[in-house]
């Protein structure tokens, strides 16, 4: 959840004319895609982090956040706990699996009770396999990666991936880069937390591994530094709206992002995320005006 509401900078007019500006029919009301390494399947560009409503079980908020990313071409759904549950049920309820691509968390210290939770969970969602398994263990990757690996193989799942936020666990995560043991990478990237560009995007590239960006906004964080301050008019240059996009622009610029992931529960604030993935998009020369400009707000 944000550490502050993003209200007192994004006005509801200043919504609703992001939302008229947004294309309403046809392909150009579908988020860019970009393909994931070494396949044929494209993700769009920007997908919903673990909102608090699907934790909640809250099906209501789930399945107008969900019907929005749909709405505009969007697949990525990040679920762990509850989450896989409420998601899967929508998913299963609009028959939307082939629509929809969902990152779900699992321990790995368990194997027989994961099993049972991944057969309940394609079950609810009328999948064959899931579509992406992921876990947080970084450690455990070493201890019992084969668990993962298994899992693909057994059909369990199309892809197996790790996840985590924070530079100390770079170094790990770029020894399973090397090894190629997974097939996405989920980590922290931003200009406030840039510090995956150095080695490890960079690395993702040469590896061919999907790499999915979690913390745009580094928790409301982002919305602190920026709250009072008026948009730079330069920001049109690559048709950016608000200071989500921004930060959102800034990052899918960066041609080792596959999907960067956004965590709302607001349908407004929904909206004006996924604007970030229409028209253009900052050039290198423009992301260092964009770094320096907000490092002096």
């Amino acid at each position: 959840m944000y550490m502050i509401s993003r209200r007192g900078f994004i006005q509801l007019s200043a919504a609703a004319s992001i939302a008229g500006c947004m294309p309403l029919n046809g392909a150009q009301n579908r988020l860019p895609t970009r393909l994931i390494p070494g396949t044929n399947e494209a993700l769009p560009i920007i997908g919903l982090g673990n909102s608090s409503v699907f934790r909640e079980n809250n099906l209501d908020p789930t399945r107008r956040l969900i019907d929005i990313l749909m709405e505009h071409g969007g697949a990525y759904v990040d679920c762990g706990g509850s989450s896989r549950f409420s998601v899967a049920r929508v998913v299963g309820e609009r028959n939307a699996m082939d629509d929809t691509f969902l990152g779900m968390y699992f321990d790995l210290d368990n194997e027989v009770a994961a099993r049972k939770i991944i057969t309940e969970l394609r079950d609810i969602q009328g999948a064959t396999s899931l579509d992406l398994i992921q876990t947080r263990m970084i450690q455990g990757i070493a201890t019992h990666g084969d668990i993962l690996r298994r899992w693909k193989d057994d059909g369990l799942t199309r892809y197996i991936g790790i996840a985590r936020s924070g530079k100390q666990f770079y170094a790990p995560m770029m020894k399973l880069m090397e090894a190629r043991s997974i097939d996405f990478i989920q980590v922290n990237y931003s200009m406030l937390e840039p510090e995956a560009e150095e080695r490890l995007l960079p690395l993702a590239m040469d590896k061919g591994i999907a790499i999915v960006i979690n913390r745009p906004f580094i928790n409301g964080e982002y919305f602190s530094v920026v709250r009072g301050h008026e948009l730079p008019a330069w920001a049109d240059e690559f048709d950016c709206a608000s200071w989500a996009q921004f930060s959102l622009k800034f990052i899918l610029s960066h041609p080792a992002v596959n999907c960067v992931l956004t965590e709302t529960s607001n349908p407004t604030h929904a909206v004006d995320n996924l604007g970030a993935g229409f028209g253009r998009l900052p050039d290198e020369k423009t992301r260092q005006r964009m770094r320096t400009h907000l490092l002096n707000l």
